[in-house]
């Protein structure tokens, strides 16, 4: 009995040691009375900053960006769990027969539970790990995008719509200067009442278009603070230097992007990820027709007598030999395949008649620049001075200014709709045309490698 309580104190030892070495729970309750509550950031924005400087502040304070973070490192944290061995099992048994032995009635005994890690197992929970852990990646790049996109639309929109308030406003007095000499001469009896009705129709209409302006400015404004994660006073107060102007694409580089954008679209790369998690359960599933064996080494002590007993241990696969599982995993395997094509497939159209709508609507722009604003502006500068000269009236002088005025609006339009063009032409591709921009993405997207 000596030995064997012996052996059974130091068994009870061991376990106490490794509970001891245990960690404990602690419970971490989220309140949502308080999850999401005001930014800590508002009001600290710098007085003057162009939109990549904006756009590193918003990385760093995206809340989505750091969700994908923190998801990412959780996943990283369970590929280093599925690399440890599977958990062992122990039994222990206790016997008390006076009738054997009076003398020695006691039998102690104990085995362990050693569940072999066979390769195919291993191997697709391993893979399995490793694929979250690049899906959390993807998710992190496709968070650090989706923050330039909002910024750099709502940031243009600001931008443009400041213009817009302007010259809206220039064509709102003009409007109301015209409208004036109108009625001047309709009292006079030198036009017809129908031209001043038209006059303060015009009149109504460039004062919708400024309200509109205007409502848009605030929206945009907006939606530059919610993108920095700060108040919309902080941003009111804020100098933005304007970007860079839009210029045409060259259709070598164009190409090449569209080339590499399967490579750095979310949705390809997830289809990537989809269909090479169909793989492995695919591997799985086939590894899972052979049995789970495990080995199960013991110690009994038997009323004075020592016993070393050995066993194998095997979990045996379905009747089917697992035959319906793997019908399934390869049915799954062939539809991620086929939606893997589908997706690589639209991303190139995409891609490419996204390039072609902004190519056409960059020229669109620059016709009117080059060609419709010069000739209004000449024929109005024309008007004025045949006024001065007197071999034209004051309206003509107006009306050519109202059509300049009008021209540069169409202007501002065409040239908001190429900028929404240039940014849908690379969230197609997911990749920017400006260099630092570029490295600015790839710089949010680096983490710390967990060592394999």
């Amino acid at each position: 009995m000596g030995t064997g309580y012996r052996a059974l104190s130091a068994t009870a030892l061991a376990l106490m040691l490794t509970l001891s070495a245990c960690a404990h729970y602690q419970a971490a309750p989220m309140d949502l009375k308080t999850a999401g509550g005001p930014s800590v950031h508002a009001g600290d924005l710098p007085a003057d900053a162009d939109a990549q400087t904006l756009l590193q502040l918003a990385l760093q304070r995206d809340p989505a960006v750091a969700a994908a973070r923190a998801t990412l490192a959780a996943a990283e944290a369970n590929r280093k769990a599925a690399r440890n061995l599977p958990p062992l099992s122990l039994m222990l048994t206790v016997e008390y027969s006076k009738d054997a032995d009076p003398q020695k009635p006691w039998l102690y005994g104990g085995a362990v539970g050693i569940p072999l890690d066979t390769g195919a197992r291993r191997a697709a929970r391993v893979t399995g790990a490793d694929l979250t852990v690049i899906r959390a990646r993807y998710a992190l790049a496709e968070a650090v995008w989706g923050v330039r996109q909002r910024l750099y639309q709502a940031l243009n929109d600001l931008s443009l719509s400041a213009q817009e308030i302007a010259l809206n406003q220039t064509l709102l007095d003009q409007r109301i200067a015209y409208q004036a000499l109108i009625q001047k001469r309709v009292r006079h009896g030198e036009e017809a009442q129908g031209v001043a009705a038209q006059a303060a129709l015009d009149v109504s209409g460039a004062r919708q278009a400024l309200a509109e302006a205007k409502a848009r400015h605030i929206a945009a404004v907006a939606a530059v603070a919610h993108a920095l994660d700060a108040d919309v006073a902080a941003v009111e107060a804020m100098t933005i230097r304007p970007a860079a102007e839009l210029d045409v694409l060259d259709e070598a580089q164009l190409r090449a992007m569209i080339d590499k954008a399967v490579y750095h679209r979310a949705d390809v790369l997830l289809a990537v990820v989809d269909y090479d998690v169909a793989e492995n359960d695919l591997r799985t599933a086939i590894a899972a027709q052979y049995p789970d064996i495990s080995l199960q080494p013991g110690y009994n002590w038997e009323r004075g007598q020592v016993k070393i007993p050995f066993s194998l241990s095997l979990t045996l696969p379905p009747l089917d030999g697992n035959r319906a599982a793997i019908d399934a995993a390869q049915s799954t395997r062939l539809a991620a395949g086929k939606t893997l094509e589908s997706v690589v497939k639209a991303t190139r159209s995409n891609a490419a008649q996204a390039a072609t709508t902004y190519s056409a609507d960059l020229g669109t722009a620059r016709s009117i620049a080059t060609t419709d604003l010069p000739v209004s502006r000449d024929m109005a500068a024309r008007a004025q001075r045949m006024k001065l000269a007197g071999e034209g009236d004051q309206a003509d002088a107006l009306l050519a200014e109202l059509n300049a005025t009008q021209t540069q609006i169409h202007l501002l339009q065409a040239q908001r709709t190429a900028h929404n063009d240039r940014l849908a032409l690379e969230d197609a591709l997911h990749q920017t045309f400006d260099t630092t921009d570029t490295r600015i993405l790839s710089d949010a997207v680096k983490t710390d490698e967990v060592t394999q």
